[in-house]
């Protein structure tokens, strides 16, 4: 009977995490007027622009209702090249058990997580590390939905433009079959250390990112504003983005 009772307790917590969640979480109205607000983007060449390249790893892929950040990597680039030394790397606990299929994803279990700081904190210190950088990340839809997800725990805002590596190859190279992180790393020569570990994938995403630039600018592209138009960048990400 207690065992009973133990299971039906968690059960009803769970269910009452997820509701909390779903209030807290951009709903569909709040997403499209997000959408029309302006947005500013920074003056200049491409390679004249501050950007934080960043990757998440979560308990699932569903934001909305109720996924959580476990572990948050990013590194700078500035005037077209990787910051050497200049990285963030926290692991976030979820107050809520990491799934097995998840772990076996990133690698990350229960314990290591731990003693990280709670997931609000972290993602408040990856806001005050971004500033108003431009935002990239590869299929950056779900990073984004991710981090909207959790603005109102974490009392913060991103209203960073944000960039996607994904739509940006796709833009440059229509034909290619694939765009996968690891598919493009081959392409581009080069080797992704520590692929679904947070750090190691923003770290491999911004050696492609750089080289996607500087495509870009040799396509006569003058600007972010000019990019963003181009590539439709800002309403892809918005659509995908309601996926999760």
């Amino acid at each position: 009977m207690e065992t009973a009772r133990r299971g039906a307790t968690g059960l009803i917590s769970r269910i009452l995490r997820a509701a909390a969640d779903a209030v807290l979480s951009p709903n569909a109205e709040e997403r499209v007027q997000r959408r029309r607000e302006p947005l500013t983007l920074p003056a200049g060449p491409l390679a004249a622009c501050r950007y934080v390249v960043f990757d998440l790893e979560t308990t699932g892929l569903a934001p909305s209702r109720g996924d959580r950040i476990v572990s948050i990597g990013a590194v700078r680039i500035e005037r077209g090249a990787i910051l050497p030394g200049d990285r963030f790397a926290s692991f976030a606990k979820p107050s809520r058990p990491i799934p097995p299929a998840s772990t076996a994803v990133h690698g990350i279990t229960d314990a290591m997580v731990a003693h990280a700081p709670p997931w609000p904190e972290a993602v408040r210190a990856f806001h005050a590390y971004a500033g108003d950088a431009v935002l990239v990340a590869h299929n950056a839809a779900f990073d984004l939905a991710c981090l909207h997800a959790a603005e109102a725990q974490a009392g913060v805002r991103f209203s960073n433009p944000v960039l996607c590596s994904l739509r940006l190859s796709q833009w440059l190279d229509p034909d290619e079959p694939d765009h996968d992180l690891d598919w493009l790393a081959a392409r581009h020569g080069f080797v992704v250390s520590g692929r679904h570990d947070a750090l190691g994938d923003a770290e491999a995403t911004a050696v492609l990112v750089c080289d996607l630039l500087r495509r870009a600018e040799a396509r006569r592209v003058a600007s972010l504003e000019e990019l963003f138009r181009r590539t439709r960048m800002r309403e892809l990400i918005a659509e995908a983005a309601e996926r999760f």
